[in-house]
């Protein structure tokens, strides 16, 4: 801070201030003197009037003098704080603009959405700027380096800043405006960020990067902070939207509604065509979900949009949500058991009419029972032909068998498990069963009192949905006996027993295609006489048990393992069949437009795309030898944090920035006042003319209470 006064040279009449006392004694009026003996009464009043005079003239002296010097000061126009040199407020500067180009900036008022104003704003901040300055235009969503342009380069670029549905938090950002102008080397560096403040667009647990650099830096870095929110904040949006294939395809869309209560259309279009279409009555503020359910579809890849209508949208772009999902073909179960009744649950919660003809598509489950013979008579290509093999409360296997299934297992297949009051622990503890089980039997534990299954993994697969009813239900199932079980190595619990020790395990084998093992440490099956020593658990009259045997084969087959749903800035990965090895994949955008062809090795099991940028459906072509083809397909909706309008409050703004060392503002003018106090500081030049005019008042009431005649005037004969 150099000087304190915008016109140093000014200051030079505060030496005005002496003329008053220079005219006071250059002017003091000569006395003269009168011999008249008969006023020698009127000579003593004299004396006392012109001391009480004397007195009133250094009070009119003191008043002019003051009124000169903060003339002078006024015409210097001080300031309290100025982080430049004043008088240099056209110097170059190194400025740096900080874009959120999120796609929250799409809301939109009186025709104009926040990143219009955002560019409006920034070119504003431009037309101050001299020629010389240097401009560096950071996009939120462009991890790169920013470069320095010339004010009208600059205006270009922002012009040409375009919304994006993948971004990075501003945070990085905010650290790379700083970085910029800390390496220019103009005298003067300012930061603007220009954002609607929502707060899925900051990290909040950390502040901004850089902050510490600009407090140490010899220039000081002048961060101002542009408040874009709209006034009026209200959303309607589609948050979610999943599928669920079974006997019927389900999917399940929530909607919520930032605001007013109001009413909209939603409509399911399936494949190109509308299936349904539902008004929703949306509360204020509140989640809806609503469900669209169509017969079970052929097998194969399905689109899905789930368009809103019906009403004004500030935010278009969460309005649509798509939805890519899968329809495998019918899956071939095998149930393997001594007992027929150890294998009617199993068998009748995945086909309830095994009557039904084999050929129809639409069929879920194609169940084959049987006893271990059936195992030890097929051919390791007839296993694979099983998405999964059930085994319940089966006495004994093979060490031939264990190896069957083992090589099974590591190709990939899946392997369920139930042990059971049959069960011969030295079968199950061999050497060959145990290169696959997921641990050790030790003993049959009798409760004395009934015991429940107690903990569920949350994140595993199979909760997924419905995590809290399958908890709580789970949470109800009498279990009477079980096996103790000891997990061996690269072994996952899945849900555990309220007495303690595991109800159900999972082994895993990475290949390639990932095979899995699952033990229940008690039979998936019940008996109805409570004597009978097969009377385990009652599982089988809980929903969780219909749901999770039916949820466990796609599981298992990998079926639904594939992600075909991702956010906006996700790398896709795609698996490719290993049986059908195609040479080249071209991939296609929403847009129709090629967006990128690969030609991935033969050992290759994955398709990687880099966060495809556009929002939508995308189609992936593969092709190969002898016209082989095979169509892949994802979706890509815009993440739901940016359908969330909660705006930063003050104390958050404080926590990145640092309280005191950012402007906040949100009209231009409040920017211009914000820049005069944090660049050129306070001026004081408004209040040393309130400070004139009010003693120049003070001077015309002295002047004319002093001199003014208070006796009669004598009268002239």
């Amino acid at each position: 801070m150099e000087s304190i006064f915008i016109n140093v040279g000014l200051l030079a009449g505060v030496a005005l201030g002496a003329l008053p006392i220079i005219m006071h004694l250059f002017m003091r009026p000569t006395p003269k003197k009168i011999i008249f003996p008969a006023l020698q009464l009127v000579r003593e009043r004299h004396k006392r009037a012109k001391r009480s005079l004397k007195i009133k003239n250094w009070l009119l002296l003191i008043a002019r003098i003051a009124l000169l010097v903060l003339m002078a000061l006024a015409l210097a126009r001080p300031r309290f704080y100025s982080a430049v040199p004043l008088g240099d407020e056209n110097i170059p500067k190194a400025i740096a603009f900080v874009i959120d180009t999120s796609l929250s900036m799409q809301f939109t008022e009186k025709g104009k959405d926040r990143l219009a104003e955002a560019k409006e704003r920034a070119i504003d901040v431009l037309a101050r700027a001299s020629d010389t300055s240097q401009v560096f235009v950071i996009d939120s969503a462009d991890p790169g380096v920013p470069v320095a342009l010339s004010p009208a380069g600059a205006r270009k670029q922002l012009n040409a800043l375009n919304l994006r549905p993948a971004n990075r938090q501003l945070n990085t950002s905010v650290g790379l405006g700083y970085t910029a102008v800390l390496a220019s080397d103009r005298l003067r560096k300012e930061v603007y960020v220009l954002t609607d403040l929502t707060a899925s667009a900051w990290d909040l647990a950390h502040p901004v990067e850089g902050l510490e650099k600009t407090k140490d830096a010899k220039t000081p870095v002048s961060t101002f902070v542009l408040r874009l929110a709209p006034k009026d904040l209200k959303d309607v949006a589609i948050v979610e939207a999943a599928s669920s294939a079974g006997d019927s395809t389900e999917v399940q869309v929530k909607v919520r509604n930032q605001g007013p209560k109001t009413t909209r259309v939603v409509e399911f279009k399936l494949d190109g065509q509308v299936r349904d279409k539902k008004t929703l009555d949306l509360p204020e503020d509140s989640e809806v979900p609503v469900k669209f359910n169509t017969p079970r579809l052929d097998p194969g890849l399905h689109r899905a949009e789930i368009h809103l209508s019906g009403g004004t949208d500030p935010m278009e772009f969460n309005d649509l949500r798509v939805l890519t999902f899968q329809v495998a073909a019918s899956a071939k179960v095998l149930i393997l058991s001594d007992l027929d009744e150890d294998g009617d649950f199993i068998a009748t919660a995945l086909d309830a009419d095994p009557s039904a003809a084999v050929a129809d598509p639409t069929r879920p489950f194609l169940v084959d029972r049987g006893r271990v013979t059936e195992l030890t008579n097929k051919t390791a290509e007839g296993l694979r032909s099983y998405a999964t093999i059930f085994l319940n409360n089966v006495a004994r296997l093979s060490d031939a068998d264990w190896q069957k299934l083992g090589a099974y297992v590591r190709e990939g297949g899946g392997v369920v498990i139930g042990l059971g009051n049959r069960v011969q622990i030295d079968s199950y503890n061999s050497d060959t069963a145990a290169a696959i089980l997921p641990g050790r039997l030790d003993k049959v534990i009798t409760f004395k009192e009934p015991t429940t299954f107690g903990q569920i993994t949350v994140d595993h697969s199979l909760f997924t949905r419905y995590t809290k009813d399958l908890a709580t239900d789970l949470g109800g199932v009498p279990v009477f006996k079980a096996w103790g079980v000891t997990p061996g190595p690269a072994t996952r619990s899945v849900v555990t027993l309220t007495e303690g020790g595991p109800g159900l395990l999972e082994r895993t084998f990475k290949g390639t295609k990932t095979g899995r093992v699952l033990l229940w440490t008690t039979p998936l099956s019940r008996r109805g006489q409570g004597d009978d020593p097969a009377a385990w658990n009652e599982l089988p009259l809980f929903f969780s048990f219909w749901y999770l045997v039916k949820q466990t084969v796609p599981y298992l087959s990998g079926i639904e393992g594939a992600k075909l749903n991702y956010d906006a800035g996700e790398d896709v990965i795609l698996p490719l069949d290993p049986s059908r090895r195609l040479t080249n994949y071209v991939v296609q955008g929403p847009d129709q437009k090629t967006a990128d062809r690969q030609s991935p090795s033969a050992t290759t099991t994955t398709l990687i795309l880099s966060a495809p940028p556009q929002l939508g459906q995308w189609n992936v072509t593969g092709s190969g030898l002898n016209g082989a083809t095979a169509t892949l397909g994802f979706s890509v909706n815009a993440p739901e944090s940016e359908s969330r309008l909660r705006l930063l409050k003050t104390e958050e703004l404080d926590q990145l920035f640092g309280k005191d060392n950012y402007g906040l503002a949100e009209t231009t003018e409040g920017l211009k006042g914000e820049i005069d106090k944090k660049v050129y500081g306070r001026e004081l030049f408004p209040w040393v003319m309130l400070l004139i005019l009010i003693l120049l008042t003070a001077e015309n009431l002295l002047a004319n209470k002093f001199h003014r005649e208070t006796g009669p005037r004598p009268s002239v004969a």
